[in-house]
């Protein structure tokens, strides 16, 4: 091989790694939780069933009704709908879902944040509703973007897309961080318009659960430190009780 191909060879070599890190963006090496897999592609089967169609492609807000459907989140039909850029607007006036979920809205590119500081970091079923739609602008937005993480814990989102790219195909459970995620996503589609958060059991916030901590470890102080003077008073009252004992034995030998 003379240097001219071996040019052309290694220029072809960095020109295909280059379009693969374009292609494949996502930060990879986090483990799926276990189970996490097999209830997405049940979840994704039941929603391409209510779809009727192939592949979610290009119907972002379609894919979170119907995911949310096949979830159990809306029960028998559809609560709200709408383009990817109408989904955080949806759950406006929803306080509890047809599924009996918890409806807890966030605004703003840092939603995800606003959240976690307000519940923690391990929570379910959030909707992100972003404004633009790829290959838009904010100008001529088109239909923005949605789409569902199934599962946010320890600063990793466990996500999945309406379209496949990379070597994740639609449907299928995605790990990434979620800084790194929402990063992206705001610099694609624009600053998140917000996250909706969908529970089944009403959510204490992180203050609310310090304060029930700090109360129950006071209760546990108050208790040890009953328990330390009931043993304090036994003690005293043992150390009395032989002194009297003694001073009678004393009288009784003496007499």
């Amino acid at each position: 091989m003379n240097f001219t191909k071996f040019l052309k060879h290694f220029f072809s070599l960095t020109l295909i790694i280059i379009i693969l890190i374009a292609v494949y963006p996502v930060a990879y090496g986090y483990d799926i939780p276990e189970g996490l897999n097999e209830y997405a592609s049940e979840i994704y089967e039941k929603a391409r069933g209510y779809f009727g169609r192939y592949s979610f492609s290009g119907y972002c807000g379609t894919y979170v009704k119907c995911q949310l459907r096949a979830m159990g989140v809306f029960e028998g039909g559809y609560d709200c709908h709408g383009n990817g850029n109408q989904w955080y607007g949806a759950f406006e006036n929803i306080e509890e879902t047809s599924g009996g979920y918890k409806v807890y809205r966030f605004d703003g590119g840092d939603c995800i944040n606003k959240m976690v500081a307000s519940y923690g970091n391990d929570l379910k079923n959030i909707v992100v509703s972003l404004p633009i739609q790829s290959h838009h602008t904010a100008e001529y937005p088109g239909a923005g973007h949605a789409f569902i993480i199934y599962a946010l814990k320890d600063g990793i989102a466990y996500y999945s897309e309406s379209f496949s790219y990379g070597n994740h195909a639609e449907g299928t459970v995605i790990a990434e961080d979620v800084n790194t995620l929402m990063e992206r996503y705001n610099s694609r589609f624009g600053n998140a318009l917000g996250c909706v958060l969908l529970s089944k059991e009403p959510l204490m916030t992180v203050s609310e659960k310090l304060r029930i901590q700090e109360q129950q470890e006071q209760e546990e102080l108050i208790k040890t430190s009953r328990v330390l003077a009931s043993i304090e008073e036994s003690a005293n009252f043992s150390f009395f009780s032989n002194e009297i004992l003694n001073i009678g034995e004393g009288a009784y030998i003496s007499a």
